[in-house]
C-alpha cells in the first residue's frame, strides 16, 4: 500500500489549496504554516451573533454558527473555489469535519434533528458532478453522526448568487426554494448547510421555504465561511 502511495503522490502531488506548496507526510487540508493562519471566525453566542441578526429580518433562524471568515481578496479565498469550481469535493468533506468537530467542541450540535445542505438546481449540479453543501454535511455528518436530509429543492435556474452584490442578491434568491417535508421530519432541529454566507439572501430563503412547509420547524444555520 505504501509503494501504491508513494506513486500516487508521485504521479499526482497533493498540493495546498491556498498557498500550492507540496504538502508532506501527515499533512492533509492544507499545509501547516496555512493551517496556522486560518483565518477563523469565532462565534461565542449561538443565538446571537452577526450572522444571526443579518437576517432575524427576513427569516426565524435560532442558531447560527460558522468556521472561517471569508475575504475574497485572501488567498484562503482558494479553500473555497477548489472544492466548488475544480472538483477537489473530497476537500468539502474535510473542511465539513473540520467545522463540525469545532461546532461539537463548544456543543453548537445539541438538539439538532438533521443536516439539510442547500440545493443546487439540478443543471449545475449535472455539471458539477455534486453538491459542494452536500459534501460538506456529509463531512459534518461524519462527526455528529446525524442524517444529511434532502428536504429542499431549488426550481429555478438564476445567475449565480457570487456574481451578484447587495439588494441584486435578495431578489436572485426570492421564491426559488421549495422544501418538502415527510411527517417523520415534521418540528424537527434542522441546521442549514452551504460554503459561503454574504448577505444570507440563500440562506434565508432555503429557512422561509422550509418553515412554509412546516411551521413548527426549527431551523439553524452553518455556512462554512462568513464574509460579514
Amino acid at each position: 500500500m505504501s509503494l501504491i502511495r508513494d506513486l500516487r503522490e508521485l504521479l499526482l502531488p497533493r498540493l495546498c489549496p491556498v498557498c500550492g506548496r507540496l504538502l508532506m507526510g501527515s499533512e492533509d487540508v492544507m499545509c501547516a504554516f496555512c493551517a496556522i493562519q486560518l483565518p477563523r471566525h469565532y462565534v461565542l453566542d449561538f443565538d446571537d451573533n452577526a450572522l444571526l441578526r443579518s437576517i432575524w429580518d427576513r427569516a426565524d433562524i435560532r442558531r447560527a454558527t460558522t468556521l472561517l471568515r471569508y475575504n475574497h481578496e485572501s488567498p484562503y479565498h482558494n479553500l473555497v473555489i477548489a472544492f466548488k469550481y475544480h472538483g477537489k469535493s473530497d476537500l468539502a468533506v474535510k473542511l465539513g469535519r473540520w467545522a463540525a468537530t469545532e461546532a461539537e467542541r463548544l456543543g453548537f450540535w445539541e438538539g439538532v434533528d438533521g443536516l439539510v445542505p442547500v440545493p443546487l438546481h439540478w443543471w449545475r449540479h449535472l455539471r458539477r458532478g455534486y453538491n459542494q453543501a452536500e459534501r460538506l454535511a456529509q463531512g459534518m455528518a461524519d462527526v455528529t453522526g446525524l442524517p444529511v436530509v434532502d428536504l429542499l429543492r431549488r426550481t429555478k435556474y438564476r445567475k449565480p448568487q457570487s456574481q451578484l452584490r447587495g439588494a441584486a442578491r435578495r431578489r436572485n434568491a426570492e421564491g426559488i426554494y421549495e422544501a418538502a417535508i415527510p411527517p417523520e421530519w415534521q418540528g424537527k432541529r434542522l441546521v442549514l448547510v452551504d460554503d459561503v454566507m454574504t448577505t444570507g439572501s440563500t440562506l434565508a430563503n432555503c429557512a422561509i421555504a422550509l418553515q412554509k412547509a412546516d411551521k413548527n420547524a426549527e431551523i439553524c444555520i452553518f455556512p462554512l465561511c462568513y464574509a460579514g
